[in-house]
């Protein structure tokens, strides 16, 4: 299985007549565009922005983030999902870079999360510094603006609209071809590593869960995947709870670590695959992760490991039983996680879960850090959701901090709300650097 990623950097992204992309510059048609991502009017008030790195823009509620993609042969580039079902993980694929797509609704809710596009927190984010094509929208059906299903239409919404996009560069030379294989390196004798990815999954109810192939996966058995499957589109996220520790299809189109072990693969590492797992919502799901984690990683003859975890409390003990199921296997762990300490440091615990074998954890920083930021010239969305809709981390008062919302713009917050702020899947500098 080999796939060849043509890459294309986007230097600006403007409105016009026709969308094409020419010299770096993507020119947008809006009418088109919103066709494209409301085929079936499930959204209103549709309205297209673009927010550069530098300007002070503040976007939110934030949805979904989506890398443009599209294909010559005429495969979905979410197979499943926005098309008819495919292979994914091979032949060639049309990418265009230093940008994404972001749905933006008026309300916010547990899913959500914010960026700013300037200031202090521009860079702890790794939207902060890419342009970012937003679409604002509100539900047509007002009934589901809140609950489990709020989202469903807007995140829809970005797929289709990503690969709208993508479609503009089909006619292209790109920049850069980027091959991803797992050639045979097994005589060269190197350790056999595999990385483990913890889903976004909580409820036995469509809706808040990632999904792979276009299928919920919350009652997912862990299962090994090429990693090229996930550059490709097989997985997308369909929640960001909360928005600072988890993925987004984005995040798994250009997941930092996989790619990381994919460079490596033949050099220092033979790169066994990805095992995709989800948190369980019982115990006993949990115990059957770890058991499926462990048993596949040391069919593979596994001398390594790295666990990608996503979110905190309830996902430490997905986190903590699966890295013990691999180091009683002999396979040797590391884990990556963020710590999530309170906003005082003291009220809440860093994990509801502790083991002494897991003792190679990589901290991508606290989740719940105090974030002060100033107002922005300009919002994207509804700045008025931070108080009135429940973020994970904003409030409406509080007798230390205030109201999250002040009278002149400027927004205190903990970083749960600040999308992507952890960086998870790899992103972080806050921790982790390269030498």
């Amino acid at each position: 299985m080999s796939l060849e990623v043509g890459n294309f950097y986007v230097k600006d992204i403007v409105f016009g007549d026709v969308t094409e992309y020419k010299d770096g510059i993507l020119t947008v048609n809006k009418e088109e565009a919103v066709k494209a991502l409301n085929p079936e009017g499930n959204l209103k008030n549709i309205d297209l922005h673009v927010a550069r790195p530098g300007e002070s823009v503040r976007i939110l509620p934030i949805k979904a983030a989506v890398a443009p993609r599209a294909r010559k042969d005429g495969r979905a580039a979410f197979p499943g999902y926005t098309g008819n079902m495919a292979p994914c993980g091979e032949g060639k694929l049309y990418a265009l870079e230093n940008m994404s797509v972001m749905a933006v609704g008026k309300y916010g809710g547990w899913m959500e999360g914010i960026i700013d596009m300037s200031g202090p927190a521009q860079e702890l984010s790794p939207y902060g510094t890419i342009i970012n094509l937003c679409f604002t929208a509100e539900n047509s059906d007002p009934d589901i603006d809140q609950g489990q299903h709020a989202n469903l239409h807007y995140r829809m919404g970005a797929h289709l609209l990503a690969e709208y996009i993508g479609k503009a560069v089909l006619d292209g030379e790109p920049e850069e071809w980027i091959t991803y294989d797992l050639k045979d390196v097994s005589g060269q004798g190197l350790p056999k590593v595999v990385m483990v990815q913890l889903l976004s999954t909580f409820y036995d109810t469509y809706g808040f869960d990632d999904v792979f192939y276009g299928v919920d996966c919350v009652q997912l058995v862990p299962t090994l995947v090429h990693p090229a499957e996930l550059i490709d589109g097989a997985l997308c996220s369909s929640s960001l709870i909360p928005a600072g520790q988890h993925n987004s299809t984005y995040d798994y189109q250009n997941h930092p670590m996989l790619k990381k072990l994919f460079a490596e693969h033949g050099k220092t590492i033979d790169f066994a695959g990805v095992i995709i797992t989800s948190i369980g919502p019982t115990i006993e799901r949990k115990d059957r992760a770890a058991i499926r984690v462990a048993e596949i990683a040391s069919m593979l003859h596994c001398d390594g490991a790295v666990y990608v975890q996503a979110s905190d409390g309830n996902p430490d003990i997905d986190f903590f039983k699966c890295i013990v199921a691999l180091e009683e296997k002999g396979i040797k762990t590391v884990g990556m996680c963020s710590e999530s300490t309170g906003r005082d440091g003291t009220t809440q615990p860093t994990k509801v879960m502790l083991d002494a074998r897991a003792d190679a954890i990589v901290c991508t920083g606290n989740a719940a850090e105090v974030l002060d930021l100033p107002a922005m010239d300009r919002v994207i969305g509804d700045l008025e959701s931070v108080v009135r809709d429940p973020y994970p981390g904003s409030w409406a008062d509080s007798a230390e901090f205030g109201p999250s919302l002040r009278p002149d713009g400027s927004i205190i917050i903990d970083a749960h709300s600040y999308l992507n702020n952890d960086g998870m899947s790899g992103w972080s500098h806050k921790t982790c650097k390269n030498f």
